[in-house]
């Protein structure tokens, strides 16, 4: 059954998740691992000051997921709730790439970033990633993709203290990049599975 998985839609499904979700992990893996640090080393922030923003952002992408994933992904056109988000994370993003790293555009950015993350690529994958394939498929297929997304930003990460000392603005650039092409690819690949049964979607999803 496994060999399924690399051939038609299933394939389909498998490379539009891991475009769509691989992209916009290299943002949000970076943001993690390095936000803070960039924030003390080139924004000026006390370490007290950069962990509280980061808690900041995690209370703001909880409110989102539960005041406008949970309430309307069933029930909107759920490619044009991801596009909003991508729009809405592109430009917080550009923030740090156009403006002086201060904690005002910090605190726009979280809020943008995070506000628009809540019903964004990491709640879409989340969820298609179930939608899209058979219940003897799934767990194989989730793996999978998430194994792709997560070996390429552990190799990205080695490269982002150097890409930082090259001037924080070029980081920003490829960072805003990394969104607009997972933007781009789940605007081109979204499925419409709103409004949809368990049922309707494992009998389109099910292999003959």
């Amino acid at each position: 059954m496994a060999t399924i998985l690399f051939k038609g839609r299933y394939l389909t499904a498998i490379l539009g998740l891991v475009g769509m979700y691989g992209f916009w992990n290299l943002w949000a893996g970076t943001n993690g691992f390095f936000f803070p640090y960039i924030l003390r080393t080139v924004g000026a922030a006390s370490q007290a000051q950069s962990v509280a923003i980061q808690a900041l952002s995690f209370a703001i992408g909880m409110a989102s997921i539960w005041f406008v994933f949970m309430k309307l992904s069933d029930k909107v056109n759920q490619r044009s709730l991801f596009i909003a988000s991508a729009v809405i994370q592109v430009i917080g993003m550009a923030l740090l790439a156009v403006f002086p790293l201060t904690i005002p555009v910090a605190l726009l950015y979280v809020f943008l970033l995070q506000f628009g993350g809540g019903f964004g690529a990491q709640s879409f994958f989340q969820l298609w990633s179930s939608e899209m394939f058979p219940t003897e498929l799934r767990s194989t297929a989730q793996g999978v993709c998430f194994a792709i997304v997560r070996v390429t930003l552990g190799v990205f990460s080695f490269f982002v203290p150097m890409l930082t000392a090259t001037g924080f603005t070029n980081l920003a650039w490829i960072l805003t990049g990394f969104l607009v092409i997972s933007g781009v690819i789940g605007a081109l690949w979204a499925p419409r599975n709103e409004g949809k049964s368990l049922e309707q979607l494992e009998a389109e999803r099910h292999p003959a």
